[in-house]
């Protein structure tokens, strides 16, 4: 198994690079400051070459209303 590398946008990766990642290897993200991360900060390699979970997002705010688009009444 050989998963994609992983890419994160306004955030980077705190685990040691990799140019490839097999089986049950682990990757651990962080963002940027002023950036909230969206999903989960560490992910593994499956058999199936896919992230589990899923690579997380680094979105812009602390308020999730704001990182939605919603503006305040």
């Amino acid at each position: 198994a050989r998963c994609p590398v992983p890419q994160i946008q306004n955030g980077r990766t705190v685990s040691a690079p990799r140019s490839t990642y097999t089986h049950k290897d682990t990757v651990t993200f962080e963002c940027e400051p002023g950036y909230v991360m969206r999903g989960h900060s560490v992910v593994q390699c499956q058999l199936n070459n896919t992230w589990e979970p899923p690579v997380p997002t680094c979105e812009q705010g602390k308020c999730p209303a704001s990182a939605l688009g919603v503006s305040p009444p």
